[in-house]
C-alpha cells in the first residue's frame, strides 16, 4: 500500500492534567512515530484534512452536518445540526463530560428518541432523523449562523464554557435546556438504568450548516474509507462511494503497490472495552491493534507513508524517516503534544 491515514478523532488533549510530561506509563508506538515523523498542525479539523486527502476539497469547508446529512433518506429542512447523546456529570460547581459520556445509541434507541421527539415538536418545524450508524441529525426551517463546539473537545472542560455562541445560539441554548428536562423523565432512561446504563443527560446541537450539496459529475474519493458515523458515510456518498465498516485491527498491509486508505479511530470506543476510564491504557489498545502494525509495515518497507491525525497534528512517517535517530524521544502522551 502506498499511502495509510489513522485518525484518532476524539483525542484532544488541551491542558487536562493527563496531558502532563509526567504521564503514567508509556506508548512505545506512539513515541516512536513522533520521534521519527514530520510533524505539523492541522488547520481546521481531522475532516476537513481528511476530505482534502481523499480528493473532496469543495467539501473540506462544509459543516459536518451538511456532510453527515448526505446520507438522510427523509425529507430535511434547509438547516441541519448534528445531535449527539451525551451522559452528563456533576463536578465541584460545573457540569463536565467524561471520556465515557460520548454515547453510542443502538438504533432502536435512536429511533425511539427521534419518534417521541417528533410528536413533542410537530408542528414546529424540527425533527430528528436517524441516519447511518444511529446519528441523530436536527432539521429545521430555518437557522441563523450559530458558533458550535465539537463534543469530542468537551472532555474536562465546563459545558457552561463551550455554549453556543453568534446569532443563533439564543435558539440553540433554549432547545438544548429543553432537551435536558424532556431527557431527564424519559422513559429510556429508566431502561439503560435497569441495565446499568449510562443516562443520555443532552442531546449535544453542534456542527450545523445548511442542507448538503448536491455531488457533482466526476467527483470521485480518491481512497477507502473505514469508520463509523455519518460523516464518514456522507463524504464517501458525495465521492460516490461507500464508508467501510472498521476492521477488528489493521489489515496486513500488502506488498508495496498503489492504495490509499483512511482509518477512523476513537479513544471512547477503546474506553468501552476497558474496566474503568483510562486513556493510556485506551491508547494502548489503539496501539496493539492499529498503530503498531502500521509502524512495523513501514519498517518493513511495504507502506510508502503512514500518516497519524491526533490532537489538533498530523504526523507524517515514510521508511526513510527512521534513519533520524537524533531525533528525542518523548515519553507517553507528552509524545502527542
Amino acid at each position: 500500500m502506498s499511502e495509510l491515514v489513522i485518525v484518532i478523532a476524539d483525542l484532544y488533549l488541551g491542558a487536562e492534567p493527563e496531558a502532563a510530561p509526567a504521564a503514567r506509563g508509556t506508548l512505545p508506538a506512539l513515541e516512536a512515530l513522533s520521534r521519527f515523523a514530520h510533524v505539523r498542525a492541522v488547520e481546521g479539523s481531522w475532516r476537513s484534512w481528511a476530505a482534502q486527502w481523499l480528493g473532496l476539497a469543495r467539501h473540506a469547508a462544509l459543516p459536518p452536518a451538511s456532510v453527515a446529512a448526505a446520507v438522510a433518506e427523509a425529507a430535511l429542512g434547509p438547516a441541519v445540526w448534528l445531535a449527539e447523546p451525551l451522559s452528563l456529570t456533576e463536578g465541584v460547581g460545573r457540569v463536565l463530560l467524561e471520556r465515557r459520556g460520548r454515547l453510542r445509541l443502538e438504533a432502536a434507541e435512536a429511533a425511539r428518541l427521534a419518534e417521541d421527539f417528533n410528536a413533542l415538536y410537530s408542528g414546529s418545524g424540527l425533527a430528528l432523523t436517524v441516519l447511518p450508524g444511529g446519528t441523530l441529525l436536527l432539521s429545521a426551517p430555518s437557522g441563523a449562523a450559530a458558533s458550535t463546539c465539537d463534543p469530542a473537545r468537551l472532555p474536562a472542560a465546563a459545558l457552561a464554557e463551550r455554549l453556543p455562541g453568534g446569532p443563533g445560539a439564543p435558539a440553540l441554548r433554549r432547545l438544548g435546556s429543553e432537551l435536558e428536562m424532556w431527557l431527564h423523565s424519559h422513559r429510556l432512561n429508566a431502561e439503560r438504568a435497569a441495565r446499568g446504563a449510562a443516562p443520555v443527560s443532552q442531546l449535544w446541537i453542534w456542527g450545523g450548516g445548511m442542507a448538503p450539496a448536491v455531488p457533482r459529475p466526476g467527483e470521485v474519493l480518491r481512497g477507502e474509507v473505514y469508520g463509523s458515523g455519518a460523516y464518514l458515510a456522507g463524504l464517501a456518498r458525495l465521492g460516490g462511494s461507500a464508508c467501510r465498516a472498521l476492521p477488528p485491527r489493521l489489515p496486513e498491509p500488502p506488498a508495496p503497490a498503489p492504495g490509499r486508505a483512511l482509518y477512523v479511530l476513537e479513544v471512547s470506543e477503546a474506553l468501552q472495552r476497558l474496566p474503568r476510564a483510562d486513556l493510556l491504557g485506551a491508547l494502548g489498545t489503539l496501539e496493539e491493534e492499529w498503530i503498531g502494525p502500521a509502524l512495523t509495515a513501514v519498517r518493513r518497507g511495504s507502506l510508502e507513508r503512514l500518516w497519524l491525525l491526533a490532537n489538533d497534528r498530523a504526523w507524517c512517517l515514510r521508511p526513510r524517516d527512521l534513519w533520524r535517530r537524533w531525533r528525542r524521544s518523548r515519553a507517553g502522551l507528552e509524545s502527542l503534544t
